[in-house]
């Protein structure tokens, strides 16, 4: 569901909390039923070392009342600037990430997903990039730490803060950004009507090129929040091959006013995407899924030598170009 579709299904205020006076930033938790990890969560938000006021907001994708999620909720009771709805239906991944945009009522929303952590400065260092660009920012996009477990994190902190203004083409190659942590202009993100289902499950990545040519929005280098890696569907060969299919079509759209001598180079680019995203997918959730071995194979044998070379040039200027727009504040 689109954002102008999401406000009309009611959500239910479990916990009503108090925006801090001053309050410019929320961090918003879409869940579904993931109690203990969503725990984790609340408490790095909770461990913040800042005397800047924010407030948090937990949006429940589960209607269900008494659930774990909101047994877990109880234990903030106390917490005055924590706020807990339910949705009064399930209204699926991207319509709960729209609802934290209704439901937060800040200048500026954090999406944290409900297995990820942030570093106990992470408020410190966004209020300062805000600041440093006089509020006028449409989004900010944090490298991130992959972790397993709390366990076994190795603290990279970031002193050093280095931001570079992304544009359309910084995307050509792929999704260069990381949802987790990231940082919205809520008005914005209203007025594009927020993430689009269509583009499941790469409506984030749609929505960074929506907003590329609609203003400011910067990629911030370092580590200020730790993604989990978790065997979960974004590891198994339907989701896979839609996340790989999705992004092709979002990379067409980008090239589709260019010349046609760039629009074929595109094309065969786009011919060795998929067989690199599945090598790369499976590096990242670190799977040995059969199915996905065998289809693996399969384009193999259809990729040419060509679209090889045109696919590591754009890999390269995917991954180098932009380290030379960075400035440092």
């Amino acid at each position: 569901m689109r954002y102008s579709e999401i406000v009309k299904v009611p959500s239910i205020s479990i916990k009503e909390g108090t925006i801090p006076e001053g309050a410019m930033i929320t961090i918003a938790i879409p869940t579904y039923k993931r109690a203990k990890l969503l725990q984790e969560t609340l408490e790095s938000c909770l461990a913040q070392k800042t005397t800047i006021p924010f407030a948090i907001v937990v949006v429940d994708n589960d209607p269900m009342r008494g659930c774990e999620t909101e047994q877990l909720l109880k234990r903030y009771n106390t917490v005055d600037h924590l706020f807990y709805y339910k949705n009064s239906e399930n209204v699926g991944m991207a319509g709960n990430w729209n609802k934290i945009f209704e439901l937060s009522k800040t200048n500026f929303v954090v999406m944290l997903h409900d297995d990820d952590l942030i570093y106990d400065d992470y408020i410190e260092k966004i209020n300062f990039i805000l600041k440093k660009n006089n509020y006028d920012v449409n989004a900010l996009f944090l490298d991130m730490q992959i972790f397993e477990n709390k366990e076994n994190i190795k603290q990279k902190k970031t002193n050093r803060i280095k931001i570079q203004l992304l544009k359309p083409f910084d995307f050509q190659f792929g999704n260069i950004c990381n949802i987790a942590g990231a940082v919205f202009n809520r008005n914005i993100l209203i007025e594009l009507d927020g993430f689009d289902n269509k583009f499941y499950p790469s409506f984030d990545y749609e929505l960074y090129v929506r907003l590329t040519s609609y203003g400011k929005i910067y990629k911030v280098y370092g580590y200020y929040t730790l993604y989990r890696i978790l065997e979960n569907e974004s590891a198994n060969i339907e989701t896979v091959l839609k996340f790989s299919g999705k992004d092709k079509e979002i990379m067409s759209s980008i090239a589709k006013d260019r010349p046609k001598i760039y629009k074929l180079l595109i094309k065969h680019y786009l011919n060795s995407y998929e067989r690199n995203y599945i090598i790369g997918n499976r590096k990242v959730y670190r799977t040995d899924d059969q199915k996905l071995n065998e289809y693996l194979r399969q384009i193999e044998k259809e990729s040419t030598f060509f679209d090889e070379i045109i696919f590591k040039i754009g890999y390269l200027i995917k991954r180098f170009s932009p380290v030379f727009r960075k400035k440092s504040l």
